[in-house]
């Protein structure tokens, strides 16, 4: 596959851990991806056909949880 998404937190200088997510359909159960919580993820095989999601968790002097709206669809480039 090899796209990468990334994140982003605003305001400018805010800081947080992330949790990358995918589910089988957009307003489906989303689950965990193994391994994957840094600000950017590179999408796999496993990825095909399904939805992403971010959720990001304030750190420091900035607190709590938001989670992204859902990717279109992966699909393979072609």
């Amino acid at each position: 596959m090899g796209q990468t998404l990334s994140a982003a937190v605003q305001p400018e200088g805010a800081t947080a851990t992330y949790k990358w997510k995918r589910a089988d359909t957009s307003d489906g159960s989303y689950s965990d991806i193994a391994s994957a919580t840094g600000v950017s993820y590179e999408l796999t095989a496993e990825d095909e056909g399904k939805y992403i999601k971010v959720e990001a968790t304030g750190t420091g002097k900035y607190n709590g949880i938001v989670l992204s709206s859902a990717t279109a669809a992966v699909t393979a480039a072609g």
